[in-house]
């Protein structure tokens, strides 16, 4: 299917994204177990993001799947029914474009499909009120855009469907806030998501070898979607919109992430530097009052037992407070802001206990799509010690899709968390993707694994 140009430009932005969010992932201790994980394979196809290894499709979409959710970084869309990732599932489409040595127009028309099913798995299944991860979601569309690389016939991708939901129904447990036995929060958050693109391209591969899934996945007994309580008239629903017909275009449509944490907390990062600024030494900082919505409350503040306490990287980028500490002490938000050293320093400590933090931002209720519309938004006020009051003032955050990244954005996101020395790479790549369609899916990713190759210490 050919794209029209907003659409075009939508894939490559959401590409470089993506790469951009791998790159800043490659001291994440998930990423160092993953990419061991994808050396047990060595002499496939598929460039290992970050590595100079190549491996088979499977562990290569695992193994990058994985980068891309080691800082909670990558896309992000709000559904009427359900949120999630959709960047996720460019780890799966590029293994499978690199096993079928796919066209960079057959790439860029896959991730289109993906995304274009995404998104609307997320309108109208609810996964994730029923405990189920929205990983589910994005692993059923990965599976429609590899079966189109992979030219599987339509029996071949609907066994290639059940085959992927039947077997992988990968549990929300991940955020339940628990700590496992290094006192952080579930690791395998950070490898849900890879997991399931493993399992889309996994479940293609049998299929076009000819395995069959169950004969109703979805609305048996036991089903997906009768497991999430959808009736035959919302099924129905679900499956009208699925017209083969429909323009792919809503790629274009994502929220991004200008700072490496959830979309919860970018609005609070940019007004807690716009008071950086404001007041220069933080020093001076005598207390800090935070108003915010009740989905940022509730995600960063309500259900951590360490929003006031971090002592990890995770329990340290999962706290509101913490976010905001770092920001106004550094004058930055970077994947170094969550080392264990700098969260368990005293300074930023003391300053924790400076915070206070209040869901009352809004004179009114909002739902989570309201909000999300909004943008998560928070307001930073700073009182200095000389009694003064400085105000952040609450706004919605480069990303956003009323406020997108531009061009410019979207490179320097790419070129700072490449190495020193890698500024040829970089800007090779940067080229390859802006004329991805005169690229071959192969010679592309070489550009990547070349811009991406250093490997800074593990945290």
């Amino acid at each position: 299917m050919d794209l029209d140009a907003p659409t075009s430009l939508g894939v490559k932005r959401v590409l470089l994204d993506a790469l951009a969010v791998a790159a800043a992932a490659q001291s994440h201790r998930a990423a160092a177990i993953a990419h061991l994980y994808a050396g047990r394979y060595p002499g496939g196809p598929c460039v290992v993001w970050g590595t100079g290894q190549h491996s088979n499709p499977e562990a290569a979409a695992l193994a990058n799947g994985v980068l891309l959710r080691c800082n909670d970084f990558n896309d992000l869309s709000i559904g009427a029914r359900n949120w999630g990732h959709p960047s996720d599932l460019i780890a799966a489409i590029v293994a499978v474009a690199e096993m079928v040595d796919a066209s960079g127009p057959q790439l860029m028309s896959s991730i289109a499909l993906g995304y274009e099913i995404s998104l609307i798995f997320f309108d109208h299944v609810p996964a994730t009120a029923s405990g189920w991860d929205y990983s589910n979601l994005t692993m059923l569309a990965a599976v429609c855009a590899a079966a189109r690389l992979m030219k599987l016939d339509p029996i071949q991708t609907g066994d290639a469907l059940s085959i992927a939901i039947v077997s992988h129904h990968a549990s929300d447990e991940i955020e339940s806030g628990d700590l496992d036995r290094d006192g952080d929060l579930s690791l395998w958050k950070r490898f849900n998501a890879g997991d399931a693109m493993r399992q889309a391209v996994y479940a293609c591969l049998l299929a076009q070898d000819g395995a069959q899934g169950a004969v109703r996945p979805f609305i048996g007994r036991y089903g997906f979607l009768t497991r999430l309580g959808l009736d035959t008239p919302a099924v129905a629903t679900l499956s009208q919109t699925f017209d083969p017909a429909t323009p792919l275009r809503r790629v274009a449509s994502t929220t991004m992430k200008r700072w490496p944490v959830g979309s919860r907390a970018q609005s609070a990062i940019q007004s807690a530097l716009a008071v950086r600024a404001q007041i220069g030494d933080p020093s001076r900082i005598a207390h800090v009052r935070v108003l915010t919505d009740e989905a940022v409350y509730h995600h960063l503040v309500a259900i951590r037992d360490q929003a006031w306490s971090p002592h990890s990287r995770e329990t340290a980028d999962h706290s509101l407070p913490y976010i905001i500490a770092s920001a106004l002490l550094d004058g930055k938000i970077s994947p170094d802001s969550f080392d264990k050293e700098r969260v368990t320093e005293p300074a930023r400590q003391a300053l924790l206990a400076k915070i206070e933090v209040s869901p009352k931002l809004h004179k009114q209720s909002f739902d989570e799509i309201r909000l999300a519309d909004l943008g998560y938004l928070t307001r930073i006020e700073v009182e200095t010690t000389d009694g003064t009051l400085h105000i952040g003032v609450e706004a919605a955050f480069p990303g956003h899709p009323s406020r997108p990244l531009s061009k410019a954005d979207l490179e320097n996101k790419l070129a700072e968390y490449t190495g020193e020395n890698r500024h040829a790479e970089v800007a090779a790549l940067l080229d390859g993707i802006w004329t991805l369609e005169a690229h071959a899916a192969r010679s592309f990713t070489r550009l990547v694994q070349a811009a991406l190759l250093p490997q800074p210490k593990i945290i």
